[in-house]
């Protein structure tokens, strides 16, 4: 014998058949039943209310319920316990379906055995109680996730904040010398913390914290970089960017070459007042390399100059960024100078 006897509320309106249930139950030797009974939805639903109950059978034709809308109002009603559906042989398609919204079982009466009543009833129980385990599992990794994504979006916010600092501080820096080319040096010292500052910015400003949106950033950047150099309303921006999610890991060097290059365009295309334009392409390749351009039809890249091999910390950073991303860059001088970087997505790979 069972420990515990377990409690069953039975709402049937044919007592023939509630009677029939109550003897099966009685013959089973393995387990102990306490059973209530209710002969409409209301009663039974109002016996649920003022007791505990380990299983319900539910039958589908009631006085005051018909159907499927039986179940579902039970189902509605309390869904912490099982439900064992007791139909007719018309009515198994609403079993099926009950089962399929919820119910643990449905039997069809004349077809029901005590030791077959007594398995469905215990079965429907340990199937519930899995349901509520995994629930309750489920809720977990819910929470613990909704937390890492509050202490990854703090972490976003705060590491924009210190680069913020940073780039503060270097401006702070530079009002203490009058040689130009060093306040130039702090200048771009500034906007390359400030590119990086933005993609944790976008970050934690996005919906699911691991991917921006880059055409919006590139967007973003431009208009800083075109702020900071106080750029001519002479020179046209033109930005054609494909709707490409990075995540940090391709987006923070991918972000410090399209800050570079489009400040090079800015300080060196268009010298004396000179109008013009500068384009920023972003798209993706039939082999899914993605293909970034940046170029304007200025005075043209020096000639005999090797862009690989300079003296300049802008085009230096760029080649190494590229190496980063493990791609290519290439340099075509028609009609003013364009750079064409090919690459494809990193994906994050974890640090010793």
């Amino acid at each position: 014998m069972a420990d515990k006897p377990l409690n069953v509320l039975i709402i049937e309106d044919n007592l023939d058949d509630f009677f029939l249930i109550q003897a099966m139950l009685e013959e089973v030797e393995t387990a102990e039943f306490e059973l209530k009974h209710g002969e409409t939805l209301d009663e039974g639903l109002k016996l649920f209310d003022d007791n505990t109950f380990d299983v319900m059978l539910l039958d589908l034709g009631l006085p005051d319920s018909e159907g499927f809308e039986t179940f579902a109002q039970s189902y509605q009603h309390s869904r912490q316990i099982p439900i064992i559906i007791l139909t007719g042989l018309k009515d198994e398609k609403l079993g099926n379906r009950a089962v399929k919204e919820g119910a643990q079982d449905y039997l069809v009466k004349g077809e029901i055995s005590g030791p077959l009543l007594s398995r469905s009833i215990n079965y429907a129980i340990e199937r519930k109680n899995a349901e509520k385990k995994l629930l309750k599992t489920e809720e977990s990794l819910k929470k613990s996730l909704q937390e890492k994504e509050v202490l990854l979006r703090e972490i976003h916010h705060r590491v924009k904040n210190n680069m913020q600092i940073i780039s503060s501080l270097f401006n702070l820096e530079s009002t203490y010398t009058t040689n130009i080319e060093e306040k130039k040096i702090f200048e771009d010292s500034q906007n390359r913390v400030k590119s990086m500052a933005m993609i944790h910015e976008k970050l934690y400003q996005s919906h699911d914290l691991a991917k921006i949106d880059f055409a919006d950033y590139i967007k973003s950047l431009a208009s800083v970089l075109f702020s900071s150099y106080g750029v001519s309303t002479d020179i046209k921006l033109t930005i054609n960017v494909e709707d490409v999610l990075f995540d940090i890991e391709t987006a923070v060097p991918c972000g410090l070459i399209v800050n570079e290059l489009l400040t090079n365009s800015i300080k060196h295309a268009f010298p004396r007042d000179r109008n013009g334009e500068i384009i920023i392409k972003l798209h993706r390749d039939d082999e899914e390399n993605f293909i970034l351009t940046v170029s304007d039809n200025g005075v043209g890249f020096p000639e005999g100059l090797d862009f690989k091999n300079t003296d300049t910390l802008g085009l230096q950073l760029v080649d190494t960024l590229v190496r980063q991303l493990e791609g290519t860059i290439e340099l075509n001088k028609k009609d003013g100078t364009e750079f064409i970087v090919t690459f494809k997505e990193l994906f994050y790979k974890k640090r010793m």
